[in-house]
């Protein structure tokens, strides 16, 4: 049996898994990879969970009975270490993404940064508290190699790399200035996204009549369609298909991968959802996408010509993409409630009629 570790970090109230496990690893010199193995060798439980990822291992019940043992947390360090699960947290639960200007507070609070929760929900693109957006660590950023750890330099610069002059300063008097911007609109349905989790219903003027158990599937259905191509050719998703004015409007917030194969798909997974994607700018593509075709006000950062209304923004999205990617679409919209769909969309199977109308 494993003694209890003499040193060992509290984790942050708001601290991820995978983050306090990271930090954890360097107080010891010692990788992710190799701490697991050391804590999980001779434990029964854990060989028998072996085929697994030592990721998704971090996160099953006798893992957390291990380690709050070794680490001696209390009950509610544990609690928030394992919280209930959403079921919209990143697959990829490494701490990837984060907030510069959350690290260089951590810095000035003479802390390591540490990973939020929050940075692990998919829905998650931008800083509520500071309204930028969240970026990728660059490789190295944070590990064993003293030379490649946390600076204020480059944290400094990952914040202006960030931050175009007309997001600098985000002041907001009401509603409808929020929506002006193609920041207001990530903000807008990622603060509705995460309301709808806690189990508020999402304002009907502006989304529709729909509880928040409805929206949130409706925003899921949106988003895996608009990631997904549909087709067995190197392609631009919808969500990455961006304008040349959505780019630039959206530097540092929504952007692309490389163009993919079937064959970058999750196993023999066919579709792509946000929980699938680390980058946080391509998820925030995805919900871009979402807000033009879901919102009732949305200011369209774009010079294609796509129609004021939501039923005009969603023909002329929905038009672009490949046949099978529509009918995928059409076959969700059954689920969704039948007065929402009547009232708020176009009914996708028709889309080429209405297009000819």
């Amino acid at each position: 049996m494993l003694n209890a570790w003499p040193l060992c970090p509290r984790p942050e109230s708001n601290e991820s898994l995978r983050s306090w496990f990271e930090r954890v690893g360097l107080e010891y010199g010692m990788s992710e990879t190799l701490l697991f193995d050391a804590v999980s060798a001779g434990d029964p439980v854990s060989a028998r969970h072996a085929k697994h990822p030592h990721f998704e291992r971090l996160s099953m019940p006798h893992m957390a009975d291990l380690l709050t043992a070794l680490a001696r947390l209390s009950a509610d360090m544990r609690a928030h270490l394992w919280p209930p699960s959403t079921n919209w947290e990143l697959r990829d639960n490494k701490f990837r993404n984060f907030c510069p200007r959350c690290a260089i507070e951590d810095l000035k609070s003479n802390r390591r940064p540490y990973g939020r929760q929050v940075w692990q929900q998919s829905w998650c693109t931008l800083c509520q508290e500071h309204g930028l957006p969240l970026i990728v660590r660059r490789p190295g950023r944070g590990s064993l190699r003293p030379d490649s750890d946390w600076s204020m330099h480059d944290l400094k610069y990952d914040t202006i790399y960030v931050t175009p002059d007309r997001y600098r300063i985000l002041k907001v008097q009401s509603e409808s200035e929020l929506r002006s911007a193609m920041l207001g609109s990530l903000l807008e349905i990622e603060r509705t996204m995460a309301d709808a989790l806690s189990g508020q219903n999402p304002n009907r003027l502006v989304w529709g009549k729909l509880s928040a158990e409805e929206f949130l599937v409706v925003v899921q259905d949106v988003t895996t369609w608009a990631l997904t191509h549909f087709e067995p050719v190197r392609a631009w998703s919808i969500a990455e298909e961006l304008s040349p004015v959505e780019e630039q409007e959206g530097y540092g917030m929504v952007g692309r991968l490389r163009r993919m194969l079937p064959s970058d798909y999750r196993g023999h997974q066919f579709i792509r959802t946000l929980r699938d994607v680390t980058t946080p700018r391509v998820r925030g593509a995805a919900r871009w996408v979402a807000h033009a075709l879901l919102c009732v006000t949305h200011s369209d950062a774009s010079d294609r010509r796509a129609g004021p209304t939501t039923q005009e923004r969603q023909a002329a999205r929905i038009l672009r993409t490949a046949p099978a990617g529509r009918e995928w679409l059409a076959d969700r919209q059954q689920g969704w409630p039948a007065h929402y769909t009547r009232d708020w969309w176009i009914t996708v199977r028709q889309i080429d009629d209405i297009a000819v109308h």
